[in-house]
């Protein structure tokens, strides 16, 4: 059995009063599995852009869904809610315990919360470790894989790039 990373998009603790929810995308979109998310005006889901919209509910997409060619609601996507604990790509340095907003230059990535330039209602959740799961593969025979760091989504510093675990809030 071989060691693997956690893409952007899985859920890592499971909440069993916490379901996930499938709803329309918008029209001409392609959210791509990971995305941070939000209804449009006629609440068909688009991927955050970053404006950073206030006074919305943000979800995380769980798979990824084209609806490049269809119409408002034509297929629907599978998305974690508030309160669960899901992955998605940090676009800047992030330290544990802060809260995320969408980021200003790449849509559907988070960034950390700032109060001199961010809004209180454009906070999508707090960042709470970043994947780990650095593999080192053995050099001869049986080549074993083993793990270099400390374990998967460690209380570590994020950077741009990286696989973050963060808790989705109202």
């Amino acid at each position: 059995m071989a060691f693997g990373t956690t893409g952007a998009g899985t859920i890592t603790k499971e909440q069993t009063l916490h379901s996930i929810r499938r709803l329309p995308v918008a029209a001409s979109t392609t959210i791509t599995k990971g995305n941070i998310c939000e209804p449009d005006a006629g609440a068909d889901l688009i991927v955050s852009p970053t404006s950073r919209t206030a006074e919305v509910a943000h979800y995380v997409a769980l798979e990824t869904a084209d609806n490049s060619s269809g119409a408002d609601g034509a297929i629907h996507v599978a998305v974690a809610v508030a309160g669960h604990f899901v992955t998605v790509i940090a676009d800047g340095a992030i330290r544990p315990g802060t809260q995320v907003v969408i980021s200003g230059s790449t849509a559907g990535q988070a960034i950390a919360y700032v109060a001199s330039s961010h809004a209180k209602n454009q906070v999508v959740g707090i960042y709470w470790g970043k994947e780990g799961g650095t593999i080192a593969k053995g050099g001869s025979t049986p080549y074993l894989e083993s793990f270099t760091d400390a374990a998967d989504f460690s209380p570590a510093d994020a950077a741009d790039g990286d696989v973050i675990e963060v808790q989705l809030v109202d």
